[in-house]
């Protein structure tokens, strides 16, 4: 079939047109039905073609081990995740790390260096509010 005339020249067309990456397309979906999925061949495939839109951000995620290779447990490690997330942004607003007006690339920063056990000391604390002087919040003792 591959030396098909007929597909070769429509394909030749869909690339004359624009329409680049209609086989590729094909081959992507074709791969992401494995289970569990191949990881070598998403790899190489994606150093070879671009990936479409509609799966780039899902095969960015299971090729830098974010979501596991087995699509079953992809919604269960999602949310895991999201709870990861939370936790972690807690932690640092509980260590006044950041606040409501900390830009988010320093707020992802904080969360990388206490993922990796990096994180420096806090030289500038922020002076207690309101309801920590009124004994509201009562604060960890060190």
């Amino acid at each position: 079939m591959a030396d098909d005339p007929q597909r070769n020249f429509c394909s030749a067309y869909y690339e004359k047109v624009g329409f680049r990456g209609v086989e590729e397309k094909k081959s992507l979906e074709i791969l992401l039905k494995d289970n569990p999925l191949d990881l070598e061949k998403l790899s190489t495939f994606s150093q070879r073609f671009p990936l479409p839109s509609m799966y780039r951000i899902h095969v960015w995620k299971v090729l830098l081990s974010i979501l596991p290779p087995h699509s079953d447990s992809h919604p269960l490690v999602g949310g895991y995740r999201k709870e990861q997330y939370q936790d972690i942004l807690q932690a640092l607003e509980v260590m006044r790390y950041i606040n409501s007006s900390t830009p988010s690339t320093h707020i992802y920063l904080r969360m990388f260096q206490l993922e990796a056990q990096v994180l420096p000391r806090c030289s500038e604390t922020s002076a207690p509010t309101r309801l920590h002087r009124s004994g509201q919040v009562k604060m960890p003792k060190i």
